[in-house]
């Protein structure tokens, strides 16, 4: 049996002038992070609850983060909403942020969150039923230990700060944790057949004393508010420093150090995790269509890789499926 389950979902609507304006007194014109491309708006967040609210209808109540700005279409007054500002939990000294890893790891200072809770993306969306025991069981988060090589390449939104990130997270883990007392304690969950395919990756990092890396799923990943908090309490300098970036930089750490810390610690149940990530192009947003008008996954992310010109060819597209899914209101809606 599980406590109270929450969902978080930090979301910004890029088209805001107030918000625009703000941005421009941070930004460098020369800075990716700051670009309009890493802040391209969807503009389907109605369709997103309207997917969670069909498929996973066990959630105990949706966290909606944001700047300060509230989506028209939402009903404010669903007591399973729950509307948190920036201002409301994040220290002044990190404000304004436009950096979600600032936003996620500080998100254990919300008081009325629950303990168990998972991260979402608003571009990730379910297109199957999802029991919540595929992200937790007893109270303990359901993951994969998965290990991988942090590549130096960058794509799309995948950019040179997102990997030092990535090494940023790993200097931590490997501080706390000894990669083959770790593995040898808890065998079954680092070598459990559920994984699959995947676990040619972890035996190919066999050869390192350290972590490597680890794979990470770009889904909406189950972790624990203490968790977080413990990582503050250690590693304060270091969490401070990311969070002190406007804008994605090289001190910053991600949520995925928080999922790391989990399955080290053993605090976790083993399971594949399900769903298929898209990083579309013009020439390929077609494959995200027929994914969602055929239902072929249980999950679905897509991080966009193109112009402004063709993103909205993509977005008109992409949309319409995920209308054509789920064509009806929600109770999240007015």
């Amino acid at each position: 049996m599980n406590q109270p389950i929450d969902i978080v979902i930090p979301w910004v609507d890029e088209k805001d002038i107030k918000w625009q304006h703000e941005k421009q007194k941070y930004e460098s014109p020369k800075d990716f992070e700051a670009s309009n491309m890493r802040f391209q708006s969807w503009d389907n967040l109605q369709l997103w609850f309207r997917a969670i609210e069909e498929c996973m209808p066990w959630i105990n109540d949706i966290y909606l983060i944001t700047c300060g700005q509230i989506p028209e279409f939402l009903d404010e007054n669903n007591p399973k909403l729950k509307i948190v500002f920036h201002t409301d939990f994040i220290p002044k000294e990190y404000l304004p942020t436009f950096n979600s890893n600032t936003i996620e790891m500080n998100i254990h200072r919300i008081p009325s969150l629950s303990e168990n809770f998972i991260l979402f993306s608003d571009d990730v969306f379910p297109l199957k039923k999802i029991e919540e025991e595929y992200y937790f069981k007893n109270n303990m988060v359901c993951d994969e230990a998965v290990e991988n090589i942090i590549t130096t390449s960058s794509f799309g939104a995948v950019s040179r700060n997102t990997r030092y990130a990535q090494v940023n997270n790993m200097f931590i883990i490997n501080k706390y944790f000894k990669k083959r007392e770790v593995q040898e304690k808890n065998r079954d969950k680092w070598y459990c057949e559920d994984y699959g395919d995947r676990l040619e990756r972890t035996k190919a990092c066999a050869y390192w004393y350290d972590f490597p890396g680890f794979y990470d799923p770009h889904m909406a990943n189950a972790m624990k508010k203490s968790t977080l908090s413990k990582l503050w309490e250690l590693e304060p300098e270091a969490l401070d420093a990311g969070s002190r970036d406007r804008f994605r930089g090289h001190a910053d750490v991600t949520q995925y150090l928080i999922r790391y810390w989990q399955i080290c610690s053993g605090e976790f149940v083993p399971r594949r995790t399900q769903g298929k990530v898209f990083f579309p192009t013009i020439d390929t947003y077609h494959e995200v269509v027929e994914a969602i008008d055929n239902h072929l996954y249980t999950m679905i992310s897509f991080n966009e890789n193109c112009t402004p010109e063709e993103f909205e060819r993509m977005k008109a597209a992409i949309n319409g499926a995920l209308e054509r899914r789920y064509p009806n209101k929600c109770r999240f809606e007015r």
